[in-house]
């Protein structure tokens, strides 16, 4: 099983080499994640928690857990801003991926929404343990080159950027991930491997349509490409009475997903989600599907009182 999971791999890497970031299927709830401008946008301190099984019942199959957390800042009583945090722990295979970044957002209002540029700054660490290789990949006693012959490990700096623009009834946002285009090396006893990260764009928009009270659609579209591949979500949700939703994705030439969530009525601000991807790839024969739960919860941030001061004509 493990030959036939790097099969895949290899067959899958021109295709998808957008992969090298995690896949995701409520990214509705993960923006921060690859768009820095997104932090502080929602006016409240937010946390999101995403774990993801992907391709369940294939050995080796990809494990994401992300963590984020941002919040809407004023420093020096001045700017209008945000700050963002996401720690992102990845595995597939023999691979293992770490990452942390830290994001900063300005905040300007413009027309009926807000326009946030931001920037990220972070580490990335790319970790290959050879030894989950089985030897003689190749049928012929040899190993692959490429790959460690036991574990191997490097880090990196990493950078993005993005712009995002809200109002009560949609947004837009694009960004960049990898901007430098970090190279990760790292040795072995007896070999090394080289890993190399595209530059990544995201582009992703949603709209609000309140067509039948309490009900509201809630359409959306999420791509990301690195030049050389593109990958499309379609997505719709619908929300019924601002409590609970369900609806599904179509991510093109890969799979077909089904969402369902709820804002938890006893808790304001925590909300559940969950999603079940079917594959439309050849890999469908080869797993039972992908799995993914997302707990997110927002503290609204509450504007102090402002001390009206008032003089008077008659003590000047």
């Amino acid at each position: 099983m493990k030959k036939l999971l790097l099969s895949a791999l290899v067959l899958f890497a021109g295709a998808s080499y957008a992969q090298q970031d995690p896949q995701f299927t409520q990214n509705m709830f993960n923006k921060l994640a690859v768009n820095p401008g997104f932090a502080g946008t929602s006016n409240a301190y937010c946390g999101t928690l995403i774990s993801r099984q992907q391709w369940m019942g294939f050995e080796g199959n990809p494990q994401t857990n992300l963590f984020s957390l941002d919040a809407k800042i004023r420093p020096f009583d001045r700017f209008n801003s945000g700050v963002g945090l996401t720690i992102m722990q990845d595995e597939i295979g023999p691979e293992k991926t770490f990452s942390a970044k830290l994001a900063y957002a300005y905040h300007k209002t413009i027309g009926n929404g807000l326009l946030s540029v931001g920037v990220e700054g972070g580490v990335y660490n790319k970790n290959i343990n050879g030894d989950w290789v089985t030897g003689g990949f190749f049928g012929d006693g040899s190993e692959d080159p490429s790959i460690p012959n036991g574990e191997a490990s490097d880090l990196s700096f990493d950078l993005g950027v993005g712009a995002y623009y809200v109002t009560t009834d949609y947004y837009v946002g694009i960004s960049s991930t990898h901007l430098t285009v970090p190279s990760l090396s790292g040795k072995a006893t007896r070999s090394s491997f080289e890993y190399s990260l595209a530059r990544h764009f995201y582009v992703m928009g949603g709209y609000n349509i309140s067509f039948s009270s309490p009900f509201v659609l809630k359409p959306s579209i999420f791509i990301k490409s690195d030049v050389s591949s593109t990958q499309i979500d379609v997505n719709a949700l619908l929300e019924w009475n601002e409590t609970v939703w369900g609806g599904f994705t179509y991510r093109y030439e890969d799979a077909v997903a089904i969402l369902a969530g709820v804002n938890v009525p006893m808790i304001d601000g925590l909300k559940v989600g969950v999603s079940y991807d079917f594959s439309t790839s050849i890999l469908n024969e080869y797993n039972d599907g992908s799995l993914e739960f997302m707990l997110g919860y927002c503290y609204p941030i509450k504007n102090p009182l402002k001390i009206q001061r008032y003089k008077s004509v008659r003590f000047l």
